[in-house]
């Protein structure tokens, strides 16, 4: 998938499990976009810092 901001690069994308929830990273290392989302749609990164933190 190319970047939506700067549409030069190939995003990296990185799927993950945090607190039990599936997770995933989108990131531009072209112009630095980033975004996550979980199977629900977009959430922020304080969001994925929550579901971190409910995991300990």
């Amino acid at each position: 998938m190319k970047c939506p901001n700067c549409r030069t690069k190939e995003m990296v994308v990185i799927t993950m499990m945090v607190g039990g929830e599936q997770v995933t990273l989108h990131s531009c290392s072209s112009c630095d976009l980033r975004w996550w989302e979980t199977p629900e749609g977009a959430t922020s990164l304080a969001g994925v810092l929550d579901l971190a933190a409910a995991a300990r």
